[in-house]
């Protein structure tokens, strides 16, 4: 039986279960440390770790973290990147590549998730087609409707997003206190309505 809301949050070293530990949130740095102690990988994604360590507590396996297969060797941190460089499978966001945008969209240029989701899934086109893309994204942030995806992973981002989309003029501060009780009960952790009464 899940636990109830009122329930106090247990530490992380006393959960058996996955169904126990999917039911808490818990801080990346949370798990990591954990899944030091318990001699598991701790590489990977908040997402991989917390399934690497569901896995564990009830198999008693040991879940490897997911092998990432690149086959170029393409170096993002220090070759000359030209307007037809193509994105490779190996891409990361790195200095250089700051440079390089900074340089043909401005100094207003910064990475955000949908731009660097669009580079990680758009292998084979080239860093015009970037620029292309980060231009409507630049021109789409101008509209009063706009608001940034948020990564899966990011829970918070995507509660940020919900609850000012469903409350328009909650302060930033309110919707921290309310996270912050949020993410000490039981799951669900994304936004529900009467959050806002917490």
């Amino acid at each position: 039986m899940p636990p109830s809301a009122s329930a106090p949050r247990p530490q992380l070293a006393d959960i058996k279960t996955s169904q126990e530990l999917n039911q808490w949130y818990w801080l990346k740095t949370e798990l990591v440390a954990y899944a030091k102690q318990a001699g598991l990988p701790t590489t990977g994604t908040k997402p991989e770790l917390q399934q690497r360590l569901a896995h564990w507590l009830d198999t008693g396996q040991i879940l490897p973290p997911p092998r990432r297969l690149t086959t170029a060797k393409f170096d993002w941190s220090r070759a000359a990147l030209t307007l037809d460089t193509v994105i490779t499978d190996n891409y990361r966001n790195t200095r250089n590549v700051r440079t390089f945008m900074q340089r043909h969209v401005g100094s207003k240029f910064a990475f955000s998730n949908e731009f660097m989701a669009w580079m990680r899934s758009h292998e084979g086109k080239t860093l015009r087609d970037a620029i292309a893309f980060w231009q409507e994204l630049h021109r789409r942030k101008t509209t009063a409707d706009y608001r940034e995806a948020a990564l899966p992973q990011n829970q918070y981002a995507q509660f940020v997003r919900a609850i000012s989309q469903a409350h328009p003029g909650i302060s930033a501060s309110e919707i921290r206190r309310i996270w912050y009780i949020k993410r000490s009960q039981p799951a669900p952790h994304s936004y529900q309505p009467g959050d806002e009464n917490l």
